[in-house]
């Protein structure tokens, strides 16, 4: 999967995947075109000869089917980005707690799903050692990171090892682009698409409602998650006619009391912040100490803006203000099932994060239901050519073009109302109207 289509040979074939309305019915693998009878192009056989320990099976025609099939989950379970991440690894565990509920995999005679869990500590040295020890433990597919720099790291090291990678959460360009691979799969938004609808609805959605909005200030964390937004906008926010006057890096664990101080100077209409949870109320205890509040403060995929205990920490600051993120489908009955479920389970805020690390999981899920298969290559070939149409994110259809992106990735933008984020653009996905 290169950049450049024509770098390989597509194997698209709009396989569809759908569920029904409820949320163990969703799950459990309802019928799609293709299949483990051998149309899946091995002639019922993954062609390994039985050297993944099925006996030459893979649920299709030749043999008994696996028992189980192993997820593997690499996310910060520990250090600054455990808040986040522990919650992403349980989006993970739900999905497949909740298609086992369903009956498991019903192309393989119901084998059930496992979840095996890796902790990155969100350190990029850990993202390939925490991907292998997965994979030795018996992985067939892998999901993280959450950070860009341990999800580059993650997928690499699945690329060299022939397993597929479903980014949960990273935004980074550079992590499919880079360097060309055929393991790796993004059904979020990345950065450039980031920046773009940002940009876009922000500026809609405030002239629409008869406000201005001309200049905007960033704020973001130096590294390759906040530098590729930073670089996106660069383009996006004056294609739609807003000046960029300040430009503020921020370092993990510094305060950012003169990046405050040179936005305030520069005073554009907009902040715009582009860092984790702990950095963006940093941002906000460094402004309320300034006494400083632009018209606009917003946030690009901003962890802490989607995140009801970090806004309510950091209180009326953020009230009012917008975020572009992913985001769990307000407009969905089952959506609003899963998190249900997700809250009751494990006592803890289904986040923008923690629904697109579920409605990657969706993804897996169908992809090994499509395969018939636990063997990584079939489930591979399966990510290549699937579009998984019933999910729980704000966004059309996922079906991935031959670099690993998802063609219908949309970050729809949220407006924080009574300390809650809330879906108000684009039209299709919205909850409420905008407020001023």
């Amino acid at each position: 999967m290169g950049d450049n289509p024509a770098d390989s040979v597509s194997r698209r074939s709009f396989v569809k995947y759908s569920g029904a309305a409820g949320v163990t019915g969703a799950l459990a693998g309802c019928s799609s075109t293709g299949g483990g009878d051998g149309d899946d192009g091995s002639d019922g056989s993954d062609g390994s000869d039985g050297s993944d320990g099925s006996d030459g099976s893979d649920g299709s025609d030749g043999g008994d089917a696996p028992d189980e099939v192993i997820i593997g989950s690499n996310h910060p379970l520990s250090g600054g980005l455990s808040n986040t991440g522990e919650r992403m690894d349980q989006a993970v565990r739900l999905a497949a707690m909740l298609k086992n509920e369903a009956g498991g995999i019903e192309s393989l005679d119901g084998a059930e799903l496992s979840v095996i869990s890796g902790d990155n500590e969100g350190a990029q040295e850990l993202g390939g050692e925490v991907a292998q020890e997965l994979i030795d433990d018996g992985a067939s597919v892998l999901t993280g990171c959450y950070s860009s720099p341990v999800t580059s790291a993650a997928t690499r090291t699945s690329e060299s090892a022939g397993v597929p990678f479903v980014i949960s959460v990273s935004v980074a360009n550079s992590i499919l682009r880079e360097t060309q691979l055929n393991y790796a799969y993004r059904p979020q938004p990345p950065a450039d698409q980031m920046a773009i609808d940002h940009a876009r609805l922000l500026a809609e959605t405030v002239r629409n409602a008869g406000e201005e909005i001309e200049t905007a200030g960033l704020f973001y964390i130096d590294i390759s998650f906040g530098q590729s937004i930073r670089d996106a906008l660069r383009e996006e926010l004056p294609a739609n006619d807003i000046e960029i006057v300040a430009e503020t890096a921020y370092e993990s664990g510094d305060t950012a009391d003169t990046q405050v101080t040179s936005l305030r100077d520069a005073d554009p209409d907009a902040v715009i912040a582009t860092t984790y949870r702990p950095g963006t109320i940093e941002l906000v205890n460094a402004m309320d100490n300034q006494d400083y509040q632009p018209d606009y403060l917003t946030g690009c995929s901003n962890a802490a803006m989607n995140d009801v205990s970090a806004l309510e920490e950091m209180g009326d600051t953020v009230e009012g203000g917008f975020a572009t993120n992913f985001a769990l489908d307000p407009t969905s009955d089952r959506a609003a099932e899963v998190r249900s479920r997700f809250e009751s389970e494990f006592d803890s805020g289904f986040d923008a994060n923690v629904a697109m690390t579920y409605a990657a999981t969706e993804v897996i899920i169908a992809a090994i239901e499509e395969a018939a298969s636990a063997d990584p290559d079939d489930i591979n070939d399966a990510l290549g050519s699937i579009t998984v149409e019933d999910h729980i994110a704000a966004m059309p259809p996922i079906t991935f073009a031959d670099n690993g992106e998802n063609e219908n990735a949309l970050a729809p933008l949220f407006q924080i109302q009574d300390l809650e984020d809330r879906v108000v653009a684009p039209e299709e996905f919205a909850e409420t109207d905008v407020q001023f």
